[in-house]
């Protein structure tokens, strides 16, 4: 009886590791098609020959750390209406940063300014908030960008680091509808092999009414990115939570990392909501229960080695959000 109902509590779980098997049986990888690292549908990792890192993003131009002047890098952003599919039968009405959950992959240097220009489509206003050094002329950073208007935002990028950027304006709406990012600041040259970026989350029926979804980078089960390497090669992950009410907790099956904090090998790694870590004056949705006393940040960054060949999965390690779309496939293969 005990066996039997060991079995029935974990059923769901191996009914899900039966499908991903069959999904990837069933998606040859030559069919999928290497898109953007964040993407859904993917092939994310190492998809071809390579002798110098494969990074998440790229930095135009020289470090500007040491130098006298600062390296302005400029980005435009777009807050739009977006009908976002993030699953084979799943559709929210998002609002986004340039048409897609989560916004494009920003990428500086230490020492650099950020000069952001948002234009605003949406129907409600909007802003660009990043936790680094805003500049202090009032004439920039403007709490607000009106519907049909455009805001110039300048931020510092002080100190190396991945960053979470979101709509504030909105509250936990903006980042519950769509409205984040990533940002890496880099200092020096990434020796990782590859460079993934995950970005966990929810869609949550106070603001997409009759659904319920966990995600990553934006889309749930089958459509998130299948992951690809190489034993040996060392993977580095930023890993950021926009929540925006529940907690996450990073699982790889097969494989361990170094916990930067305690100096121990892990693998699981917690993270809080966003808005429970950066913002707790924002009001924090019904039935939302924050772990005060175990709150351990929103990013963590940190490198794994692709020891282990074979076929694993990837997922939150709270079976709620296994169950809700927050798993996918990755793929090690030997190297001969």
């Amino acid at each position: 009886m005990v066996l039997q109902s060991q079995f029935r509590e974990y059923l769901p779980v191996l009914l899900l590791v039966a499908l991903v098997v069959a999904v990837s049986i069933a998606t040859p990888k030559e069919m999928l098609a290497e898109r953007d690292p964040m993407a859904g549908q993917s092939l994310v990792g190492h998809t071809e020959a390579h002798t110098a890192p494969q990074l998440a993003c790229e930095v135009d131009g020289p470090l500007a750390n040491g130098s006298e002047e600062s390296t302005i890098r400029s980005f435009s952003l777009t807050a739009k209406p977006v009908e976002w599919q993030f699953t084979s039968a799943g559709y929210v009405n998002a609002w986004t940063y340039d048409g897609a959950v989560p916004g494009p992959l920003l990428c500086v240097n230490v020492g650099d300014w950020l000069e952001v220009t948002l234009t605003n489509e949406l129907s409600v206003p909007v802003s660009f908030h990043l936790h680094l050094r805003a500049t202090s002329n009032d004439s920039f950073n403007p709490t607000e960008v009106v519907p049909g208007g455009v805001g110039i935002y300048y931020f510092e990028a002080e100190q190396a680091g991945t960053y979470l950027y979101h709509d504030l304006v909105n509250g936990n709406e903006g980042l519950g509808k769509g409205l984040h990012g990533a940002l890496i600041v880099r200092d020096g040259v990434t020796e990782a092999d590859h460079e993934i970026v995950v970005i966990m989350g929810e869609y949550q029926p106070e603001y997409h009414p009759g659904t319920y979804a966990a995600t990553i980078n934006g889309f749930a089960f089958p459509w998130l990115p299948m992951w690809q390497f190489e034993q040996g090669e060392q993977v580095r992950v930023h890993l950021l939570n926009a929540g925006p009410s529940e907690e996450h907790t990073f699982h790889v099956h097969g494989h361990r990392w170094l916990d930067g904090g305690e100096g121990r090998p892990i693998d699981n790694k917690f993270l809080s909501p966003h808005s429970a870590v950066h913002h707790p004056s924002v009001e924090a949705p019904e039935g939302f229960v924050g772990l005060s006393s175990a709150l351990a940040d929103d990013v963590a960054v940190f490198d794994i080695e692709m020891g282990a060949a074979g076929e694993w999965m990837y997922h939150c390690h709270v079976y709620d959000h296994i169950n809700a779309g927050m798993m996918g496939h990755l793929s090690v293969e030997e190297v001969h």
